[in-house]
């Protein structure tokens, strides 16, 4: 199961498991074996990536003849949000489980995971377990919560719900923005916000009708807006949506638009409750401030996060030292521009604020060049500062567009021939266009049929854009035959040897991440490590030199092993995972092996390394899927997440821990390797 810091994933919390579990003795599954260098063959392998913080070690809970039944999930302390979950865990091989009395389905391992619903608040269940001979032996009662319903206010209270005002954070506008006010009240009464000297009708969300108005056309104020009612108690699970809580009945919402003369200057919206002449006035804890004059600001360091709006998705990071015009903040989200239609968000601890003064972020742009060095070639666009930048990639007609923003045109000479070759390998051409103002538009059209890598920094202020080489492969591998897919599958099997391709393979988790538990409590960051050390010895043996972000049960960030194979320069980082479910999905029915891919550039090895896998495991193939995950991210070489199998189905957990289908697995992985490079 994948950690992505920063992106919103809500999977099954199978490290929630009871603290009880939990020790600081040294202990290891039996299932999972340990793996130590090959030695002789023709690839090679560098020690992983260093140093790693020690940890406690997991002692995995076993069943006994007193206590013939082990429960993994969910946890005692877990607040399910979902209407249902589900219960996984292990008894003895041959013995018998229910729940409430129910039969649960049991491999022959002893393995179950046993679909329950859930109703609001505390729901128990009993647990008993029965031998062989059908005699009840053990009883458990598992308490299991879920979350209460968000209930409206009701009818007959007059009051603010606690909490409820917005906006939440601070909020600093220009002219001609609108901010919207809401609040959960009493339902039936009038509430407003008064802002400064402005007051601001606020309406029930839920109970939006048709007024009167220049722009208007009914008159009718008594008719309801058509449509369904705005729903605002949608949450996303495994890519899913699902109904967390029901429409608020009790919420209120209106929108000002900031005008010419507001001069809010760290002004907090006052609320008010009116009915039947009674009132309420209370302040929100937010406070607008107008700004009258923009600032500018520096990106504090390499790879800062930018985003579309304040904690949603990302867009192109920017290297340290760019230069901003800031022109708004939400909390401790900083609205930066790079043109009067196109802003971004960027944390504030992230910049370096320039005192007053100083010129505006802005350049022109006069020449580009194409030179070569040992990642691949380089595209220089020499500025006279730096200057923010959007990177976007396409496959389908091969080339990367580069948006510089501050920059006008003057570009009067493109130089594409490197000194040493006389010919640029991989750019075919390069253009440019003034697409708006001061938006500054280069188009690199590729050669070949695939990308392999990119990424942009500055040095001095010459922004530089780096294009990855194809793997130097000395392959044995078989000219692709058109006598037909059988054929050519056939002919890509009998490949043998990737010497020349470098790979980082990333264990996911370790440490204290466990990842998702198994029925009998094998951790999945176990049974990642296992799988990828022995692709590791398989990928060695096939002549790759490979690198490790662990070989070992130890902590390691998601951004540590990102730097760790951009640093390595390494043509391809595998990420091995395996899968498990949110609350509310079934994992007796929803299982299989997929990989995941971000950019444009690793979707067809995502495709490869799954069809892989799938074929190999005889798991069901459940796609190569677009994520925003932090082993996906880097553009530097092609990136792709592999999730195995699911440890929350019982069957392909059983297999997952088996030495033999470790085996399988990293096999999978190579026949994908061995199938893609084989199409090159």
């Amino acid at each position: 199961m994948t950690l992505n810091n920063g992106a919103s994933r809500v999977m099954a919390t199978f490290t929630t498991l009871s603290v009880a579990l939990l020790t600081s003795s040294c202990a290891t599954s039996a299932q999972v074996e340990n793996q130590a260098n090959v030695s002789g063959t023709a690839g090679s392998v560098v020690k992983s990536l260093s140093p790693v913080v020690p940890v406690k070690k997991y002692v995995r809970p076993k069943l006994s003849p007193d206590r013939p039944l082990l429960i993994v999930y969910p946890s005692p302390a877990a607040n399910v949000p979902s209407s249902g979950s589900f219960i996984i865990g292990s008894t003895y091989p041959g013995y018998t489980v229910s729940v409430n009395g129910q039969n649960v389905l049991i491999n022959k391992e002893g393995f179950f995971a046993h679909v329950i619903a859930l109703n609001r608040g505390k729901n128990q269940f009993d647990l008993r377990v029965s031998n062989a001979e059908g005699n009840q032996i053990y009883s458990q009662s598992l308490d299991v919560q879920r979350e209460q319903a968000r209930q409206p206010l009701p009818a007959t209270s007059f009051e603010f719900a606690k909490d409820s005002f917005e906006p939440k954070d601070d909020r600093g506008v220009n002219v001609g923005e609108i901010i919207e006010f809401a609040v959960r009240a009493t339902p039936g009464c009038q509430v407003q916000v008064i802002l400064g000297k402005k007051h601001i009708a606020l309406a029930p969300i839920n109970n939006l009708r048709v007024a009167h108005s220049a722009m208007g056309r009914r008159k009718n104020s008594s008719t309801k807006l058509p449509g369904s009612p705005i729903n605002r108690g949608m949450e996303a699970a495994y890519g899913q949506m699902f109904q967390r809580h029901s429409a608020a009945a009790d919420l209120y919402v209106g929108l000002y638009k900031v005008e010419a003369g507001d001069n809010f200057e760290q002004e907090h919206p006052r609320f008010v409750l009116q009915k039947a002449g009674r009132n309420i006035t209370t302040a929100g804890a937010a406070a607008i401030t107008v700004l009258r004059q923009p600032q500018i600001a520096r990106t504090a360091h390499d790879e800062t996060i930018t985003r579309v709006a304040p904690d949603l998705a990302r867009l192109t990071p920017l290297p340290q030292g760019v230069r901003l015009l800031i022109d708004g903040y939400q909390g401790d989200n900083i609205r930066c521009r790079y043109t009067p239609s196109k802003h971004i968000w960027i944390k504030r601890e992230d910049l370096d604020f320039e005192e007053t003064g100083g010129p505006a972020p802005e350049a022109v742009a006069r020449t580009i060049m194409v030179k070569q060095d040992n990642y691949g070639e380089s595209l220089v666009i020499p500025l006279s500062q730096r200057l923010p930048f959007i990177i976007e990639q396409n496959l389908k007609t091969n080339h990367l567009t580069v948006k510089v923003y501050g920059v006008s045109a003057d570009t009067d000479w493109v130089y594409q021939a490197p000194d040493d070759s006389g010919n640029s390998h991989l750019i075919e051409n390069v253009t440019w266009k003034q697409p708006e103002d001061h938006v500054y538009q280069i188009d690199v059209d590729l050669k070949g049929l695939r990308q392999w890598g990119y990424f942009a920094d500055f040095e001095d202020n010459n922004l530089n854009i780096h294009i990855k080489n194809a793997p130097k492969i000395k392959v044995d591998f078989p000219i692709a035959t058109s006598a037909g897919p059988a054929a050519e599958e056939a002919a890509v099997a009998s490949l043998s040897r990737l010497q020349g391709l470098t790979v980082c393979i990333d264990p996911g988790h370790g440490g204290k991440e466990t990842g998702a538990i198994g029925p009998s409590a094998i951790r999945e960051a176990e049974i990642n490590l296992a799988i990828a050390l022995k692709l590791r010895d398989l990928l060695k043996s096939d002549g790759a030199t490979v690198f490790m972000t662990r070989e070992d049960d130890t902590d390691v960030s998601l951004n540590d092993r990102v730097d760790f194979a951009k640093a390595k320069k390494v043509d391809l980082l595998i990420s091995v995972h395996n899968n498990a479910l949110p609350d509310g999905r079934d994992p007796v029915k929803e299982h299989g092996t997929s990989t995941y891919w971000y950019h444009p550039q690793s979707q067809e090895l995502a495709r490869a390394l799954k069809n892989g896998e799938a074929k190999e495991l005889g798991f069901p193939d459940i796609g190569a899927r677009y994520q925003n995950l932090a082993l996906c991210r880097p553009t530097n070489m092609q990136a792709v997440l592999v999730e195995v199998g699911f440890v929350s189905n019982p069957d392909e957990y059983a297999r997952l821990i088996s030495p033999t289908w470790q085996t399988k697995a990293a096999q999978g992985i190579l026949n994908g390797l061995h199938y893609y490079f084989g199409r090159n």
